[in-house]
């Protein structure tokens, strides 16, 4: 059959009608609707929110009596759960958030998933406590900074006679998003082949083995110390500095030079005393977990107060300053999606237009 462009006659047509035949045929006017999908500005669905360490703690513990991680069950954790999110169980649109127990002498069983995940270790007392991935324990001390990227098997394991607990971030939300999730537990009957303790940092320094080819994950396996990224911190403490940040480095992929995995950037900061920031937003949302000090942020105008073992997410495009008041130094960890804003040529940042870069505080932070 062959096709015309002969226009059908309609009698007695209205624009209503249209509308009504359109929607029958699962069609939408894009003159009618145009501005709710292509929109002037960012259209940002949920809200900037915080989660108080001693509450946090005080549920983790209360599981810690009521489930242990097994097969199933998998992980003893808590979803930091944006009230705007909770059908997504997520903190931003694109990161999730949680805190994690393993109890002393604990271990929780391996798995894999497509969605990449840091660990950065709250609270350690150091010792035999691990994550093995792919085969390859990474130790966490406190403040430490553990990769398990996607694909790789993981299992956590606590040889100490203390607790620990840490925070976890995974890429799940914008993995789901593409609904491109999948899941597999170990099999004992496949098991994983085992390096020795250092393996890789053995060979990603800056003296490497010869002839040793590149890492076929592309994303290593990576701890990154918490006592170098501080004293790097404090080394760089004399400079000016971003007016936006403070003191700011990213955990690097020693292999590119590129962000700590594909989708997330992992990132540590230092506010010295009295430093106040200049506001700034960008189109990427960014995850903040208190390492050390007190101090404030404001958000889009309104006032968080933080401390030490606080979390607390800045959606995307949201004016944001931080304020270290007190006579400490303050250090911020966070993890943001710029990576993907930045592969996908989206990403756009400004600072606030006011000449002080400060934003006028119209409310502080309540909870829901």
């Amino acid at each position: 059959m062959s096709r015309t462009n002969a226009k059908p006659a309609f009698q007695a047509d209205t624009l209503d009608r249209l509308h009504e035949d359109m929607e029958k045929a699962r069609l939408v006017p894009t003159w009618k609707y145009v501005s709710e999908f292509v929109s002037a500005k960012p259209k940002v669905t949920y809200r900037p929110y915080l989660w108080r360490w001693s509450e946090v703690l005080q549920y983790l513990y209360r599981a810690g009596e009521l489930i242990t991680p097994e097969r199933g069950a998998e992980r003893r954790s808590m979803e930091h759960t944006n009230p705007d999110l909770r059908a997504q169980y997520t903190t931003s649109h694109t990161i999730a958030t949680a805190v994690q127990l393993v109890k002393a002498g604990e271990s929780a069983p391996s798995h894999r998933h497509m969605a990449g995940a840091i660990r950065f270790a709250a609270s350690s007392r150091g010792g035999r406590v691990f994550t093995r991935v792919d085969g390859e324990a990474l130790t966490m001390e406190e403040n430490d900074l553990l990769l398990t990227p996607s694909g790789m098997w993981h299992e956590h394991v606590n040889d100490t006679e203390h607790d620990i607990v840490w925070l976890d971030a995974l890429d799940y939300p914008l993995v789901n998003l593409l609904q491109a999730s999948w899941f597999e537990p170990s099999d004992p009957a496949k098991p994983v082949p085992t390096y020795a303790d250092g393996h890789t940092a053995a060979r990603l320094g800056h003296g490497r083995p010869v002839g040793w080819g590149d890492n076929p994950a592309g994303t290593p396996r990576m701890r990154y110390a918490w006592s170098d990224m501080h004293a790097a911190l404090e080394r760089l403490s004399g400079e000016e500095g971003s007016p936006y940040d403070g003191v700011i480095l990213e955990y690097v992929n020693p292999l590119t030079s590129g962000p700590t995995l594909p989708t997330m950037s992992c990132r540590a900061q230092l506010l010295r005393p009295g430093e106040h920031t200049r506001a700034h937003r960008s189109l990427s949302s960014t995850i903040y977990f208190v390492i050390e000090g007190e101090g404030t942020s404001v958000v889009n105008g309104v006032r968080f107060d933080w401390a030490k073992g606080d979390v607390f997410v800045v959606p995307n495009w949201h004016w944001h300053e931080h304020d270290n008041h007190g006579t400490r130094p303050a250090f911020l960890f966070s993890v943001t999606d710029q990576p993907v804003m930045e592969k996908l040529g989206m990403f756009r940042e400004e600072a606030h237009p006011d000449g002080d870069g400060r934003q006028a505080i119209v409310g502080s932070f309540q909870p829901v």
